[in-house]
């Protein structure tokens, strides 16, 4: 397993820095949820997002799902936001993966070990995805953690869990997804350097598909083509727990897997 090592030496930095990030931001901004509790907050919500246009709570996800007067609720919210960059985290991790050997002049010494070019690319899979599950552990943790303490209602922690389980297994699905699509760019890719832009216009790519088919009815096919709105949180919340969604972005996850390997067996690399 000396990829395996390998890999979560590099990246662990990564994740350090990734998972500090999500940790502060989940805190501040449930600190800011006890002030949702006063009479004032109350009122101005119920005037002014019944006085929205119901294109624009839609693309805030405001229109379904439980109360921001709600703990969760209001996690949904704010959630929805850390996982667009939890997504970009998932899609980095994998279209850094195999192209960033070459792209170091480090293939050299993966070559000069006794493994296949499938048993690199399986390796380095499933070091992202244990990496990838801790980042998602910690944010899960802190979730429940933040929630927990800025709750000033009445709603019980055996509740929170519930809710929070409704959202994070589903999610992580969606990591996984990107995660694996993110491997299958970064065995065509030449240079590292295209990792970032690709991600980010991997996730943010889905997710507009995902508005476009809030906003327009005869656009709804692209609402169900976009796994970020499928597993959003207020999405997640308003359902019962999706096994069709994880089924779908499982065997999405393994084609491209399986796809990658192909590629990158037949790729003349840069040594």
């Amino acid at each position: 397993m000396t990829i395996f090592k390998m890999e979560w030496q590099t990246n662990r930095k990564g994740l350090i820095l990734w998972s500090s990030i999500v940790v502060l931001i989940l805190v501040l901004f449930m600190s800011v949820f006890p002030t949702m509790q006063t009479s004032v907050m109350k009122d101005m919500l119920d005037t002014k997002l019944g006085g929205l246009p119901e294109n624009m709570l839609k693309i805030f996800h405001l229109n379904d799902g439980p109360s921001l007067l709600e703990p969760v609720g209001y996690f949904g919210y704010i959630f929805q936001y850390i996982f667009i960059a939890a997504s970009i985290y998932a899609a980095m991790l994998g279209s850094k993966s195999l192209v960033k050997e070459e792209s170091n002049g480090t293939i050299e010494f993966l070559y000069a070990q006794p493994v296949s070019r499938t048993r690199i690319v399986m390796e380095k899979f499933i070091a992202a995805k244990s990496m990838l599950a801790v980042f998602w552990l910690i944010c899960f943790l802190a979730s429940l953690c933040a929630i927990s303490f800025f709750n000033h209602t009445d709603t019980k922690v055996s509740s929170i869990i519930s809710d929070l389980f409704k959202i994070f297994i589903p999610e992580f699905f969606v990591l996984l997804f990107f995660l694996a699509v993110g491997c299958l760019i970064s065995s065509v890719l030449r240079t590292v350097n295209q990792s970032t832009s690709v991600s980010l216009g991997l996730v943010f790519g889905f997710y507009l598909l995902g508005i476009l088919g809030d906003l327009q009815e005869k656009l709804s096919m692209f609402k169900t083509l976009s796994p970020m709105a499928q597993g959003g949180p207020a999405n997640l919340l308003a359902q019962n727990f999706d096994f069709k969604l994880m089924i779908l972005l499982t065997t999405v996850s393994i084609l491209s897997l399986f796809v990658t390997i192909v590629i990158y067996k037949r790729k003349d690399l840069q040594i």
